[in-house]
Parts: C-alpha cells; structure tokens; sequence
C-alpha cells in the first residue's frame, strides 16, 4: 500500500512543469535531467554527469513535497 502512495505522489510530482536551463523551453520534470547545481535541463541540453528525474524520484523524500503536505494528515 505504501508503495502505491508513493507512485501516485511521484508521478504527480512529475507533472510540475519547469523551465530547462539550456534553452529556457518548459517541460514536465518526469521529462528532465538533474544537474549536480539542483537545475533542470531537457534531453537535448543534458550532460553525461547528470542524472534522468527517475533516478532523482527514487532519492527523494517525499514526505517534503507539496503534493503530500496539502493532501494533510
């Protein structure tokens, strides 16, 4: 059950929409790239040393995201 919580915060976290650093063109974060300074590039402006947000999701704690702390307790 925990497990299913997760992925549906997860993937609702991946649908905020942040502009990439690269060429300034907005995309959803389950799209992007995470670059070691916290900023966010799209597939075409990515380096070898940054990481896809799938990666970064299974990192997180999503006890700290806005998805989790509105929904209350």
């Amino acid at each position: 059950m925990a497990s299913e919580v997760k992925d549906s915060v997860l993937v609702e976290f991946g649908r905020r929409v942040q502009r990439c650093y690269g060429c300034f063109i907005a995309y959803h974060l389950k799209d992007m790239y995470l670059g070691e300074d916290v900023t966010f590039f799209c597939q075409h402006c990515k380096t070898e040393e940054m990481f896809h947000f799938d990666d970064f999701s299974r990192l997180i704690d999503i006890s700290k995201l806005k998805e989790v702390t509105e929904a209350g307790p």
